[in-house]
């Protein structure tokens, strides 16, 4: 898998890996936040999460997803208690969007990934271009970024 292939070349540095959910290991309608239980999982890209889980002992595992409001993050970890257990819920970071006003969704995740305080190997995996751009203009922590095609072969 080339993921896999990908963290290897970073021999036994420990790493953070994040995950995004929405379009990255959960099918999302756009506009529809709401009923998340009923959220189709991408078998296949959380069955490889699952593999580098098993199979990599250097890497630890973090969602990094927005939800709009507190429904949204007890939601989410509901669905992640079913289909990705194997994160624990002190690595799931769900930040929820209304708190921070007007700043954009890509802003946020910026904002959180440059201010952690680690000298492990920080890895993005997040659908939205927008995201991943934001942080390739300004990547305090010199954070790995992947489109979530990684998870595809």
């Amino acid at each position: 898998m080339y993921l896999k292939e990908e963290l290897l070349k970073l021999g036994d540095k420990k790493i953070r890996l994040y995950l995004d959910m929405d379009g990255t290991i959960v099918h999302y309608d756009v506009g529809k936040a709401d009923d998340y239980h009923t959220k189709r999982p991408l078998i296949d890209r959380i069955n490889k999460i699952k593999d580098i889980n098993k199979s990599m002992n250097n890497i630890e595992l973090y969602i990094l997803s927005i939800g709009h409001e507190q429904k949204h993050i007890d939601q989410k970890n509901e669905w992640l208690d079913k289909y990705l257990p194997e994160i624990p819920n002190d690595n799931r970071v769900i930040l929820i969007r209304n708190i921070y006003g007007q700043i954009s969704s890509a802003d946020i995740k910026k904002n959180y990934i440059n201010n952690l305080k680690t000298d492990d190997t920080i890895i993005l995996i997040d659908d939205d271009p927008r995201i991943l751009g934001a942080l390739n203009k300004e990547n305090k922590n010199n954070a790995i970024l992947f489109k979530d095609c990684i998870l595809s072969d």
